[in-house]
């Protein structure tokens, strides 16, 4: 046995001593998991040696197993190769006992002397008491040759150098600078942003509720300790109760690159027919926070792994792959938009309200106000958002990949690019739906082949004149989302979605008694029997912005596109383009009413359907945009 005292650095043989309570001079702090646990680097030895340090009381193998995950393979191995030398001590009396474990990171099992032949063979194969400087040498003349440059080397040999090391404890350092960066006030602009070259986060609130039970899958750090597995947190005197604790917010950082998280029972298909609840899992960081008595759960995670569940949770991954990127430009630009809308109403709070209230008027929308803590949602309020729970098909990740950074600009303004299942072959204008305000690239265009002569589409009706809308609704126009193709359908519609039939043009009828209690229950007002639905205001596309509800009660117009389809539905209607032919009529009162409709969703921009149809008929992403968004152009915002 020989130490190793004579290198001139740190006595090796040091190790083989108890590590002082406070030794800063000599260990480099990695990452803690509590007060009494953490992760460090030990400074001035041969070679790399990482040192948990715990109390028997704490688990250190969460610390442990991220180490383990950081370390490089070798030769196709299933594991990291490493040495392990572990020791408990007292320093006190009365006071606990400390753990101490070194792990020596390798990356060979022998070093290049042990294979030679002659004078130059040195049969020397460290294993942890070597590597801890107690040199073993089971030939004698081995002991007598070996000097301490030899023995240093043979350790530096079999470990990692510098250069392998730096990305081992970059593992450990990218989570905690990049939750750091996403929970700073972050108050740029869209606008200053895209002159920045580097892709933002997204922060999507995906539930609320006052429990919320959830699985870490992996590694997680939260309020200074490493945590994994199932975790439940309560609502409680307006905090967060977790672990017996109480936080004003938690936020669940992932130690691993391929770390992710489940929620349990998340709703989705909020108040729509097919709204059921099921487990989904995320890849980023979950944060909690409480509003309204709830705690909220956020998923913060890179905008272009966003964009790949939402293109997978949005349509199937069997699309055209033209058809796929335009989506991918479109959720993009929208995403842009949102944040740039959700900064100005958090900076300059001039009392926006989504509705105008007066005596015999509701007019109401629903949009960017109603998400104040997160940049948007995670349900078709905003676009249908589901972590990787779906199965990300490589040809979305191709797309996605394909527009990278590329977002529709409308001369220095960003696209709010809105969009929908089927426009019911006309789309319709931004104002119609939701604030007053004209956007020129979300203007009304019929959704149909250019003309062969000219490429220029087919004109489309003023259907802001009842007569026209009502010839429109009543016949079936060729248009690119005029389609029954099984196969096409598919790539736009899941399962859930193709539940949905009949919605180019489709019909829906109530009995007097049937639509009578649905808008009181909806409009918390008894209007009597309901005489009438009279069309008050259409937008260019055929959908109604402005209804007026007749009743032998009372009598109210209601607006804008989406609070009519609430009203007058259990869940929501198809669309609000549609008209109205009552039937069986007693003293006034009709015993029927038939409504007939277009469309399948408030009809805004892109068509989704339509592009898909324009996708199998060999159109390109940017004509699919040039033909649903005017006078745009793309932009790339970051490589």
């Amino acid at each position: 046995h020989r130490d190793l005292h004579s290198f001139p650095t740190r006595r090796s043989s040091d190790l083989l001593y108890p590590l002082q309570p406070k030794e800063e001079e000599s260990i480099e702090e990695i990452i803690t998991q509590n007060a009494n646990c953490g992760l460090y680097l030990l400074k001035n030895y041969i070679c790399p040696v990482f040192v948990i340090r715990t109390r028997p009381s704490e688990h250190p193998c969460l610390l442990f197993e991220k180490l383990y995950d950081a370390l490089p393979l070798y030769d196709g191995e299933s594991e990291p190769r490493m040495n392990i030398v572990c020791w408990r001590q007292t320093w006190n009396a009365g006071r606990e006992d400390e753990i101490v474990i070194l792990i020596f990171p390798r990356k060979k099992h022998r070093p290049v002397c042990y294979s030679r032949t002659g004078e130059q063979q040195l049969l020397i194969s460290p294993g942890a008491l070597d590597m801890s400087g107690l040199i073993i040498t089971p030939r004698e003349e081995d002991f007598h040759r070996i000097t301490a440059e030899q023995a240093a080397g043979i350790l530096q040999e079999v470990t990692l150098d510098r250069e392998e090391l730096t990305p081992v404890i970059e593992q450990f350092t990218y989570y905690q600078k990049k939750n750091s960066k996403s929970e700073s006030n972050d108050s740029r602009t869209v606008t200053e942003r895209l002159h920045e070259s580097t892709e933002p986060e997204v922060s999507v609130g995906i539930m609320s509720n006052q429990r919320i039970h959830f699985s870490l899958n992996a590694t997680y750090q939260a309020k200074g300790s490493l945590v994994r597995g199932e975790q439940t947190v309560e609502c409680c005197d307006g905090g967060i109760l977790w672990n017996g604790n109480l936080y004003r917010e938690l936020t669940f950082t992932p130690q691993e690159k391929k770390a992710s998280f489940s929620l349990y029972n998340v709703t989705i298909g909020i108040k729509f027919h097919w709204e059921r609840q099921e487990t989904q899992i995320f890849s980023g960081t979950l944060r909690l926070v409480v509003e309204e008595e709830k705690i909220v759960a956020i998923n913060i995670l890179p905008v272009e792994d966003y964009l790949i569940s939402v293109i997978s949770s949005e349509m199937n991954a069997s699309a055209s792959p033209e058809f796929l990127k335009a989506s991918a430009v479109i959720s993009r630009s929208w995403l842009y938009a949102q944040i740039e809308k959700r900064k100005l109403l958090k900076e300059h709070d001039h009392g926006f309200f989504s509705f105008n209230k007066s005596d015999g008027e509701l007019i109401r929308w629903y949009d960017r106000e109603d998400h104040t803590i997160f940049d948007v949602c995670a349900d078709d309020h905003c676009q249908r958002y589901q972590g990787i729970t779906r199965a990300c098909n490589e040809t979305v990740v191709e797309a996605v990949k394909a527009t990278r950074g590329q977002i529709l600009m409308s001369g220095d303004e960003v696209c709010d690019a809105r969009f929908s299942k089927c426009c019911g072959g006309a789309t319709e204008e931004f104002e119609f739906c939701w604030e007053d305000k004209h956007l020129p690239y979300l203007v009304s265009i019929r959704d149909a082949m250019p003309e062969n002569t000219t490429g220029i589409r087919p004109a489309l009706p003023d259907l802001t004149w009842e007569d026209e809308a009502e010839k429109w609704i009543r016949s079936t126009p060729e248009a690119f989302c005029h389609t029954e193709d099984p196969e096409i359908l598919r790539q736009v519609l899941n399962d859930y979605d193709r539940e949905t039939t009949n919605f180019y043009r489709w019909h829906v009828t109530y009995t007097q008694k049937e639509l009578a209690s649905l808008i009181a229950e909806n409009l918390k007002t008894d209007f009597g029997d309901i005489t009438d639905l009279v069309t008050i205001e259409r937008g260019r596309g055929g959908h109604i912005s402005k209804l007026k509800i007749t009743g032998t009660k009372e009598t109210l117009i209601i607006g804008k596109e989406l609070e009519i389809r609430r009203v007058l539905s259990r869940t929501h209607l198809f669309s609000s383009a549609f008209i109205v032919d009552k039937e069986d009529i007693c003293n006034g009162i009709p015993g029927k009413f038939v409504l007939t409709g277009a469309g399948w969703g408030h009809g805004v921009g892109m068509c989704q359907i339509g592009a898909a149809v324009m996708g199998t008929k060999g159109f390109s992403y940017d004509e699919i945009l040039k033909h649903y968004y005017d006078g745009t152009s793309l932009r790339k915002v970051y490589k």
